[in-house]
């Protein structure tokens, strides 16, 4: 076994060494950091055998100031160095603790006789907290609050921070407070060279260096140079290096996720720029493209080139693909899939070196831009990263969650009042699973450790999704989504070339920052009309990416319908499932002819599936029928299913419905989908038996309860979309009042308000403008909650709280344990949530020597139910 003697451990220093004042023996530990299970042993050494009568008196206490231990022990010895005693490591509850031992010896220490010496030995070590993967909603706050205010945060439902991953302290003034946090910004020069802090300069001043320089002379490749590349190796060893440093030193703390740089990407942002012609970068091209290619003859057939050696491959740039006549853009856009695989896995690297010194981690990036430009193929970061704070523009949350469900996803909040709390709920039901807050006033506490009101408002509902809604949530998954939205990076690269080219200028691309880039971005908008439409039929979007389309995803996920928006670039085995999926019955919608270009933005001869989508029976949606204008629709029948061109352009259709001018599109789409058979098994519509514009449902299938989110549905950044008439989400800032539809009857539970709403085929609700309304249907009557806590506990003793929801059909049950001292006063480090598989949970506590005595409440809510029941449990 191998010990650790008294001192400094991991940089915590012993109160007694602090002071000065020398202990001649030693406390010695087996290790520095422990788990908080099974009995360790603790040594007294002595500097000198000792012969005689020896007691000793162990003081444990922690960070929070609970006595979690004491320990007495008289013996007689005969030439011993050391007596050893156990802890059990179950009672730890904070990370930081320290040990005391006071000692009294008489007899004899070596050949000195000694009467009554009183010696103390300390040691200090870190309780390391146990791994839970990421099944609860977690709240953290960005910005340094001082250390005496972090109790009122934890209050409000805030339950971590934020600190540098290149800080060469340790953040004590969380772990003093027992608040976990997330590592920032592990190797920002590395990932986000083109967009990072600087005490003395714009944050993008390197970009614009670049920029300069290629306006200089646009003959020279230098300003396409990537400074540092992502293909370096001494750069990749350098961020590897520091990165397994980084996590041995936070590891023992187990922060919730590491952080490899904030807003990190190719160039600025999501910035479109021909990054990187390094000779590194390149190299590894060159690598990739032998991947792709058969043979250099094969490359050069798509190209449209002659090389004569891999060595000589060279993409084409931005400004050389604008000026070609040929339609084939591949050189072009093989370089840009090079550039989003390098980006890839550049973070890969940095990713699986964190989980070298910490192999349970959660690592990822955060401020994670829009999908598209700026290495954001979201195919490909969601399997080299696992956790991301991500930006929801474009539909990113939803992109994010569809393409990897297991990751977690963190918002930010920048805002406050009644829209964040509408949006922090919204992306939870899209899936996320924490939440960042930029908070750079210190606005939700005052001073003198108050909350304000700001606080206290956001403490409501921090604590809504704390308490047990968001466990729910995220320990349940989405059902229910027939309707699949094809994500292509290929057809975005392509689209936005052609763009360009229309625009008639080669250099005109170059001044479209990462900014311009989102608001001046039809491709975007398209995918976020269809997204909006289809949530107006209430169904949720979902998405499938052209790797997974490629593979056959769409049949084995049982999709009924999958979307096309303006899908130009298709691969081979893309054509073949979607024209598989159509024969055998699904229905497959194009904005645009699909599969125009190939996968590398090369243009075919004619569009791929021009069997599918071209001329034949021409629908036109009378205006008579739906209200102003009308939609074009060309159908075809083909084998089981159908595939149906939309010549109607609908990327504006997340503008007219902020006016209520949506009406044709929405009423075309809902008339198809209902021709069609495809229909909800949970449906919410309006008194006229229509679906509602405007209300988000989600359906979650948790065993043999579903859970069904309604909760009104504007535009998250309004502000975004043109001209003031457009920058509005006024009519959706009021109570719905719609018909929920059950497939059979169930019984019905408020989840939010705790109420039993009993066996029901329809329910007639109001859906509020800024809460969701949350209920669990059910065939059968949710079983009724029992919970087994004791009557009376001991005061450094383990309370265990038993909780039983018997035959649940539920997977997964939650329930949230509330712990209050006889004072009243709610006992965070006691209370929690407790993830129940098959009903059968329990929660675990133990309780200090220097707790309150008395009657103790214990309140256990079950969070489908909505059942509580509340014990009371004497300490003594």
């Amino acid at each position: 076994m191998h010990w650790i003697t008294a001192g400094i451990i991991l940089g915590l220093v012993s109160p007694l060494l602090a002071a000065g004042i020398a202990s001649a023996d030693e406390l010695r530990l087996p290790a520095a950091v422990m788990a908080r299970e099974g009995t360790v042993t603790v040594a007294y050494e002595m500097t000198e055998p000792f012969t005689g009568h020896i007691s000793l008196h162990l003081h444990w206490t922690d960070s929070l100031g609970r006595l979690v231990d004491e320990q007495a022990m008289s013996v007689n010895v005969a030439g011993k160095r050391g007596i050893s005693f156990k802890i059990d490591m179950a009672h730890a509850l904070a990370m930081k603790n320290h040990l005391r031992v006071d000692a009294e010896l008489s007899g004899r220490r070596g050949e000195v006789a000694i009467a009554d010496e009183q010696d103390t030995a300390e040691a200090d070590f870190i309780a390391r907290p146990p791994f839970t993967g990421w099944n609860d909603y977690q709240i953290m706050m960005w910005h340094r609050y001082p250390a005496c205010l972090l109790p009122t945060l934890e209050q409000l439902g805030i339950d971590a921070g934020e600190y540098s991953g290149r800080s060469k302290a340790l953040p004590d003034f969380l772990i003093d407070q027992n608040m976990r946090w997330y590592v920032e910004s592990l190797a920002p020069a590395f990932y986000a060279e083109y967009h990072r802090w600087r005490s003395d300069q714009p944050k993008n001043a390197s970009f614009l260096a670049a920029k300069q320089q290629y306006k200089h002379n646009r003959d020279s490749l230098a300003a396409f140079k990537r400074h540092p590349s992502l293909e370096d190796p001494a750069w990749r060893q350098r961020v590897h290096d520091l990165s397994l440093a980084i996590a041995q030193r936070y590891a023992p703390y187990r922060p919730y996720f590491y952080s490899l740089s904030d807003e990190p990407g190719i160039a600025e942002l999501g910035a479109q720029w021909d990054f990187d012609f390094s000779t590194y970068s390149l190299a590894g091209m060159r690598r990739w493209l032998r991947g792709q290619y058969a043979s250099l003859a094969a490359l050069n057939a798509e190209w449209g080139t002659q090389f004569s050696a891999w060595d000589q491959v060279m993409p084409m740039t931005t400004r050389q693909a604008i000026d070609r006549h040929d339609q084939n853009f591949a050189a072009w856009a093989d370089f840009k899939a090079w550039m989003d695989v390098s980006f890839a896995g550049a973070l890969k690297m940095g990713a699986d070196a964190v989980r070298e010194g910490d192999p349970q981690a959660f690592v990822g990036i955060g401020g994670a831009q829009k999908p598209g430009w700026g290495g954001y193929d979201y195919a490909r970061l969601t399997k080299a990263v696992t956790a991301i704070e991500v930006y929801d523009i474009g539909r990113s949350v939803d992109v994010v969650h569809s393409l990897n469900p297991a990751i977690p996803i963190l918002g930010t909040a920048f805002v406050s009042g009644k829209s964040q709390k509408r949006q922090v709920w919204h992306e939870l039901l899209h899936g996320n699973r924490g939440l960042i807050l930029w908070d750079p006033d210190r606005s939700y506490v005052d001073p003198d450790g108050q909350p304000t009101k700001k606080g206290q408002y956001a403490a409501r509902y921090y604590h809504e999704i704390r308490d047990g809604a968001g466990a729910l949530i995220i320990n349940s998954h989405a059902t229910d989504t027939p309707i699949a939205i094809h994500y292509s990076q290929p057809s975005l690269r392509t689209q936005w070339l052609l763009a360009r080219r229309a625009h008639g200028s080669d250099t005109a691309w170059m001044h479209r920052s990462a900014t311009y880039e989102r608001t001046h971005n039809h491709f975007m908008r398209l995918r976020e009309s269809w997204s909006n439409l289809i949530e107006d039929q209430g169904f949720a979007d979902h998405f499938i990416s052209y790797q997974q389309l490629a593979r056959g995803d769409l049949r084995q996920h049982g999709y009924q319908v999958l979307v096309l928006p303006q899908s130009s670039s298709l691969s081979a085995a893309e054509i073949d499932a979607i024209r598989q999926f159509v024969k055998t019955g699904g229905i497959a919608i194009a904005s645009g002819m699909p599969g125009t270009y190939d996968e590398h933005s090369r243009q075919r001869a004619q569009p791929a599936l021009l069997d599918l989508f071209g001329p034949g029976q021409t629908r036109v949606v009378p205006a008579a029928a739906i209200g102003r204008g009308a939609s074009k629709l060309q159908v075809r029948r083909i084998g089981k299913g159908k595939a149906i061109l939309l010549t109607t352009d609908i990327a504006d259709y997340l503008q007219s419905r902020l006016t209520g001018d949506e009406k044709p599109v929405h009423q075309m789409l809902e008339t198809l989908l209902r021709n069609n058979d495809i229909r909800l098994r949970f449906a919410v519509e309006d008194h006229n038996g229509h679906a509602v514009v405007g209300i988000d449902t989600h359906v979650f299938a948790n065993g043999g309860v579903r859970i069904i989110s309604l909760q009104t549905n504007p535009q998250l950044r309004v502000d975004e979309l043109g001209p003031p008439d457009f920058q509005s989400n006024k009519r959706f800032d009021k109570p719905f009042k719609v018909d929920l539809h059950l497939p059979h009857a169930m019984y019905l539970y408020d989840v939010l308000t705790r109420q039993s709403l009993g066996r029901r085929h329809q329910l007639s609700l109001t859906v509020d403008p800024y809460e969701p309304t949350l209920l669990a249907a059910s065939d059968t009557p949710l079983p009724v909650l029992q919970v087994d806590a004791p009557r009376r506990a001991r005061r450094g003793r383990i309370v265990t709280i038993g909780i039983h929801a018997a035959s649940t059909p539920a997977d997964v049950s939650v329930f949230h344990i509330d712990v209050r001292n006889p004072e009243g006063k709610r006992m965070l480090d006691y209370s929690g949530n407790v993830i129940a598989p098959s009903g059968e949970g329990s929660k675990q506590f133990p309780l200090a020597l220097n707790d309150a005595k008395g009657p103790w409440q214990v309140t256990v809510h079950d969070l489908l139910s909505g059942q509580t029941v509340t014990r009371t449990m004497v300490v003594e």
